[in-house]
């Protein structure tokens, strides 16, 4: 069945357990692993029966306190290609990362970065295929893509794809407020014994604010369908401290921090009324890319990935198609 905000009908993906271990980015080099769960998405045979064209291979990377899920209506309205979607660690079905004693590992951004180059290495995804992050998802693309470049190293992917993209710093300006509010949530549960602090973080009220303040849609069957997801998945974290330690990461960084160090194509496709950044700061963030492209998404804010599907995956689409056209590009690698 076709759904109206994909505009295909949904697809089902084989879950793989990926093993993982590869050294940490802090200065003892100690080892991290975890097992990956990870969704492979095959890309769907052509009516015509004709050889399926060669496309790049999508890797899609999920937001904080989410997991695969959060991605499947994109994943559905691109049905050509063939995508992988894992959870990150510490959520969803993939384990917090550890270190070989035994202890939980540090899950700052670096980690994260460093999980994204290890899983590219295991699903052998290369120079022709192209990593995709929403929200956190965007923060952690563009820091792995940026770790290679400060080590010599040449770009991994085709391209960047970044839904939602976190380009301001959140603690300025009118993002300041609601920041505050959240960050001032998150340190009360830090500073609480572990029982306490799963109990502040599962709050139904804290679900309700989140919906309340980012949800844009008017469709009453979208808002049904995005706040049943974030009911189901909201919390599907292993532990406390793996969570604050992510948030941390997630709300103390931007893409822009990177931005210069992206040496190859990368498109940014944040909502109108994205309510983690700002317009000035989504196009400051496009000037700062040497070959960024801003495509807007009307009609939604951060949640694009729920209320805007089909429109994120026609610009994802553009941006993929061109890759191999270098005459649709100017002087600085962006769309003509």
């Amino acid at each position: 069945m076709i759904r109206p905000w994909t505009e295909h009908p949904a697809r089902t993906g084989t879950r793989r357990q990926i093993p993982l271990s590869f050294a940490s980015a802090d200065d003892d080099g100690a080892r991290l692993s975890t097992s990956a769960a990870v969704w492979h998405y095959s890309p769907a045979p052509r009516a015509d029966s004709q050889a399926q064209p060669a496309t790049p291979r999508l890797l899609f990377i999920h937001g904080f306190r989410g997991d695969h899920h959060g991605m499947a209506l994109i994943v559905d309205a691109l049905p050509e290609y063939e995508i992988f979607v894992p959870d990150l660690p510490g959520f969803g079905e993939t384990a917090p990362l550890k270190r070989e004693q035994g202890e939980l590992g540090k899950h700052d951004l670096d980690a994260y970065a460093v999980f994204v180059e290890a899983l590219a290495d295991e699903l052998s995804l290369g120079p022709r295929d192209v990593v995709v992050g929403h929200s956190f998802g965007s923060i952690i693309v563009a820091a792995h893509e940026a770790r290679r470049a400060r080590g010599g190293k040449p770009p991994r992917w085709a391209g960047l794809g970044l839904f939602a993209p976190i380009s301001n710093d959140i603690f300025t300006g009118r993002l300041l407020p609601g920041a505050a509010g959240v960050d001032a949530y998150y340190r009360l549960a830090r500073a609480l014994p572990a029982r306490a602090a799963q109990l502040i973080l599962h709050s139904p009220l804290a679900l309700a604010v989140t919906n309340a303040s980012m949800i844009v849609s008017q469709d009453p069957a979208l808002i049904r369908y995005i706040r049943d997801q974030h009911r189901r998945y909201f919390s599907s974290y292993s532990d406390p401290s793996t969570l604050l330690q992510a948030y941390w990461a997630s709300s103390r960084h931007t893409v822009t921090e990177f931005a210069s160090d992206l040496q190859l194509p990368v498109l940014l496709a944040p909502g109108t009324q994205d309510q983690l950044s700002t317009p000035a700061g989504q196009r400051s963030l496009r000037d700062a890319l040497p070959h960024g492209e801003l495509q807007v998404l009307r009609g939604t804010g951060h949640l694009l990935h729920y209320e805007r599907p089909a429109p994120a995956a026609r610009a994802l689409r553009r941006f993929l198609l061109s890759l191999d056209q270098p005459d649709a590009r100017d002087e600085n690698g962006r769309l003509a």
